[in-house]
């Protein structure tokens, strides 16, 4: 078993690489939710089709 090793204030800490792998990305996970809760009232700010178009494309591009 591979294991993952990093200090917490000034104790070291060893948990498996699994464990480690699922909590960073819980951890994203929870930051995403927490990024889209604030800002799911607010004005867009780009639309899709303004991003597609920078990139050369269309919503039929990427769609089907």
């Amino acid at each position: 078993m591979i294991n993952v090793e990093y200090v917490d204030d000034g104790r070291k800490v060893i948990i498996p690489a699994e464990v480690w792998e699922a909590l960073k990305e819980l951890a994203e996970r929870v930051t995403i939710h927490e990024i889209i809760e604030e800002r799911k009232h607010q004005s867009a700010i780009h639309s899709l089709d303004d991003i597609l178009a920078e990139e050369g494309l269309t919503r039929g591009d990427v769609e089907g």
